[in-house]
């Protein structure tokens, strides 16, 4: 018989990632969540993730959500069992829960999901829910991140502030718009923005999200961008040198 479920609390304002997403309010997280496996799809904090739904268990599990505590778990699917996804394929023990910041049910019952990543977690195991979709009871591991190390990314926050617009092919107006919204984001916005432009592949968001501290995400980040420049010459006006 499952356990009772006990609430965290995740507060816009005060979280350790600098949460500033779609609500302001606290946003009660349960322990027992459903969780999403998908294939090379990693959710990080602060990351907005556009979703299709449509196979049938996933709807219920949507509608479920939308009508309780508005919250999915994001797993990537362990590589290697992509085939496996039609039943119950073993997935990553760390993953993210988002919130579902906005919703469209489409006509035929199919649902448009807008995710907001707000904190990792770690699956303690799953349970027997008696829903078609899987449903896991999950430790929340915030990332850590102290004033003194807080400190010691500005720099590199400074350079990915200063360099990512440069990697984006919009128009004056449309870029300094992009260069005022990274002004506003968290640190978590920051890193999952770089991510999206950088095209980091899924192992290595995977990575990040599992990281021992936020800096330590920066840093990775950071070398990202650098090899990045490195591999394309032909970006005008930035040079790697800048971000050794």
């Amino acid at each position: 018989m499952p356990k009772e479920r006990k609430d965290s609390e995740m507060h816009g304002s005060t979280s350790e990632n600098g949460f500033t997403g779609p609500t302001q309010e606290t946003i009660h997280v349960p322990d027992v969540i459903p969780i999403f496996p998908l294939p090379k799809v990693v959710l990080l904090p602060g990351e907005v993730l556009p979703l299709h739904i449509f196979e049938p268990r996933y709807v219920e599990m949507v509608r479920d959500a939308v009508a309780s505590h508005r919250v999915i778990g994001m797993v990537e699917v362990m590589p290697g069992f992509e085939s496996d996804l039609p039943g119950s394929p073993p997935v990553r023990e760390v993953g993210c829960v988002g919130f579902i910041a906005s919703h469209e049910e489409l006509p035929d019952g199919r649902f448009l999901l807008w995710l907001f990543g707000l904190e990792r977690f770690r699956i303690e195991e799953e349970i027997d829910a008696h829903t078609q979709y899987r449903q896991a009871r999950v430790r929340y591991e915030p990332t850590p991140a102290s004033p003194k190390k807080l400190a010691g990314i500005r720099p590199l926050r400074q350079e990915l502030r200063a360099m990512l617009p440069g990697l984006v092919e919009l128009d004056g107006s449309s870029r300094n718009h992009f260069a005022r919204h990274m002004d506003d984001a968290s640190d978590s916005q920051l890193i999952a923005l770089a991510c999206q432009i950088l095209e980091i592949s899924s192992d290595r968001k995977q990575a990040l999200l599992e990281a021992g501290s936020l800096s330590e995400r920066f840093l990775m980040v950071y070398e990202d961008l650098y090899r990045h420049l490195d591999s394309n010459p032909e970006i005008e006006g930035l040079e790697s040198d800048q971000v050794h």
